[in-house]
């Protein structure tokens, strides 16, 4: 490729050079409302300058469009890490709560609520909780 490459940069300066050093012949260009007469090499560079020109346009867009995709992606997977993080942070805080819950004293079991808000019994320790308690 690099070599194919080569060899069509070789062909093209060619023929810039041939172009520019035999192209003193007198042009004319008429288009009724505007008229330009120049040389064969002038309308040759005018028109290489006009695809230089179209070749840093189109390498211009490239390169932002290709920023906007780097930028979705990277706000995409932003967003993504702070959803793992925010899903993390709540495993941790009900890890802690529940450690400070145990610490307390309070068994895990007595934390357990039935669907309508009641207390589920947890065991055969748990089965006289319900009765009042003189402090």
């Amino acid at each position: 490729m690099v070599i194919l490459g080569v060899l069509i940069l070789l062909v093209f300066a060619g023929i810039v050079i041939a172009t520019v050093a035999r192209g003193d012949d007198p042009t004319l260009i008429d288009l009724d409302w505007f008229v330009l007469r120049s040389t064969v090499a002038g309308v040759f560079l005018a028109g290489a300058l006009t695809l230089l020109l179209a070749l840093v346009g189109v390498l211009v867009l490239l390169a932002g469009l290709r920023r906007s995709r780097r930028r979705r992606a990277d706000i995409k997977d932003l967003r993504d890490r702070a959803a793992a993080n925010a899903a993390a942070a709540e495993q941790v805080r009900a890890l802690e709560a529940e450690r400070s819950g145990a610490s307390s004293g309070e068994h895990a079991s007595s934390r357990r609520r039935a669907p309508d808000g009641r207390r589920e019994p947890g065991g055969a320790d748990e089965s006289f909780d319900s009765a009042p308690r003189d402090r």
